[in-house]
């Protein structure tokens, strides 16, 4: 319910807090003190357009707030909100209370929840959660076919059998978004052969990893045997192998280091030790490097193939590359792009399968589904005629219809409430054909009929005693009164019948101070209320027969005294 509404400069409100308690709770006062102050004030938490022109005169801007705390009549509208508040990371509600705020200023105006920032249409999304107002050009939600639908389901009472269709329906929709990706990546038959080409060109070149390297390495030692055969053959007749080489012209030294050995055998044998290594060193160099030269084959058949291969790498590096490794990764997912498109046809079978299977088990639960809300539509439009003939419409019709719809989350139901005022006319969609007054009171009887169900806390009716009197204004202030049991009515009024049946009523009145003028509201006292309804039924103050009689309604069977 709505616990706490916090007005600031609001048209003629300078600043104005009331607090409310539960039940049905009747706004009255005299034609034009500013009876739909709580109607401005709630339609703008529930969203409603915001406008500069609601700023009071010589403010900069105007506030409304309002605190709801959630009873536990309406467990699942908790969960939402708790689910909700914590998808769009915004502070959890604390004690039960969620705190909707609007600031309007000339410029536009702001949305809080739980006092962090938020869009309008957040605002205005959580203020239809919490706010149902039905009065002169409101959007009702129980115009709208989608929340009629569900309002039959809550009556229905088959929740699990809903969530089946709900799961079902989830379930087909991620078999076809598998269908509609898997199609995406068909291939037509001159994309398949072309892949299929470049495939086979990049196998056919049976390329390794590190293959380049190794290549470009033989190819530079081919390339260049000539010359290194060449500088062996030098190196090798220098170092041993030619007349006057290395070693010949070390033989003069070692005959020289052998007679020094005869004087000085001590040092002279070292020296001689180490020329004879030197010597036979140079020998074996020599000979080494003359067989190297030997070994290169300088093959000029060779050389063309590793040119043609160097060549071809780089072709495909080219096309596929820049590397030589992203050569073999592109085969490697040519290869599986392909293998893919060969078994899409199998893929495809299947989901085909496995879509045909689910599209079969959702309409069999949509056809279960159908059957229970055909019999909860017949109770229901029964249910909501009796209401209606009790609240005046005597010889008024409603029928819940529904028709067959697509497939869909919440079955293969559209529902649309019908209803026809007076005899002899013709049923019509409730939107089209009630007035804004009609409207409000089969909203009453909709409402009286599901309050059980309904998870709308607080409910707002303005002008629902347009145009009634009598036994039908009782019957409706009764109705009012037993609804207040279940959600919190507000019910601005004239009738001094539905003020009486109220639990607590509110006055709105205007005063003028320093020519000024300024709308107050105020929880009237038992007394307060006696003064109040005696005007409301058109007599003075001192009028004693008047006051009886308030003091009588006050009393009636089913009010609070």
């Amino acid at each position: 319910m709505l616990e706490t509404l916090y007005i600031r400069n609001l048209v003629l409100v300078p600043q104005l807090q009331l607090e409310f308690g539960p039940g049905l709770l009747a706004v009255t006062g005299e034609t034009g003190a500013g009876k739909s102050l709580v109607l401005g004030a709630l339609r703008l938490l529930a969203g409603g357009r915001a406008s500069a022109s609601l700023i009071r005169r010589g403010a900069e801007n105007c506030e409304v707030t309002g605190v709801f705390r959630l009873s536990q009549e309406h467990p699942s509208l908790a969960r939402w909100l708790d689910t909700r508040l914590e998808e769009l990371s915004l502070p959890p509600r604390e004690e039960g209370r969620l705190l909707l705020r609007r600031v309007i200023t000339p410029s536009g105006s702001r949305a809080f929840l739980n006092g962090s920032p938020v869009t309008a249409a957040l605002l205005k999304e959580f203020g239809e959660a919490l706010i149902d107002i039905h009065g002169p050009n409101e959007s009702h939600s129980l115009l709208a076919p989608a929340r009629q639908l569900h309002l039959l389901d809550l009556f229905c009472g088959d929740d699990a059998l809903l969530g089946e269709v709900r799961k079902e329906w989830k379930e087909l929709c991620g078999i076809r978004r598998e269908q509609q990706a898997l199609q995406g990546e068909g291939l037509s038959p001159e994309e398949q052969e072309l892949l299929a080409h470049q495939l086979k060109e990049i196998e056919d070149a049976a390329l390794s990893p590190g293959e380049e390297e190794e290549l470009l390495a033989r190819h530079r030692l081919v390339a260049n045997s000539a010359r290194l055969q060449a500088l062996a053959g030098l190196l090798s007749q220098g170092l041993s192998q030619g007349e006057g080489s290395l070693v010949d012209q070390l033989a003069p030294w070692i005959r020289q280091a052998e007679e020094l050995a005869q004087l000085d055998p001590r040092k002279g044998e070292e020296f001689l030790q180490r020329l004879d290594t030197l010597s036979n060193e140079l020998n074996d160099l020599g000979e080494e490097v003359g067989d190297y030269g030997a070994s290169l084959d300088f093959d000029q058949e060779a050389l063309q193939e590793m040119n043609e291969r160097i060549e071809r790498i780089q072709k495909l590096k080219r096309r596929y590359g820049p590397t030589l490794q992203d050569v073999l990764d592109r085969g490697k997912r040519l290869q599986e792009r392909l293998r893919r498109a060969a078994s899409r046809n199998d893929l495809l079978a299947a989901l085909a399968q496995r879509r045909e299977e689910a599209e079969k088990r959702h309409r069999e639960s949509c056809g279960r589904l159908a059957r229970v809300r055909t019999d909860g539509a017949g109770r229901l439009s029964l249910a909501i005629t009796r209401k209606l003939q009790d609240l005046g419409f005597q010889k008024a019709l409603f029928q819940a219809c529904l028709t067959p719809a697509d497939p869909g989350p919440e079955g293969a139901d559209s529902l649309e409430f019908l209803f026809a005022p007076n005899q002899g006319e013709p049923m019509a969609p409730l939107r089209q054909a009630a007035s804004s007054g009609e409207v409000a009171r089969v909203m009453l009887a909709i409402k009286t009929v599901l309050s059980q169900v309904d998870d709308l806390p607080v409910l707002l009716f303005d002008e629902i005693d347009a145009n009634i009197g009598g036994r039908t204004a009782a019957t409706v202030a009764q109705e009012l009164h037993a609804l207040g049991r279940e959600h919190q009515v507000f019910s601005i009024t004239h009738l001094p019948m539905i003020a009486a049946a109220a639990d607590r009523q509110y006055l709105v009145e205007k005063r003028t101070e320093e020519e000024r003028t300024t709308t107050h509201v105020r929880l009237l006292s038992p007394q307060e209320r006696v003064e109040e309804i005696t005007r409301m039924l058109g007599a003075e103050p001192e009028d004693a027969a008047a006051a009886a009689h308030a003091r009588e309604l006050l009393h009636f069977p089913g009010t609070p005294a």
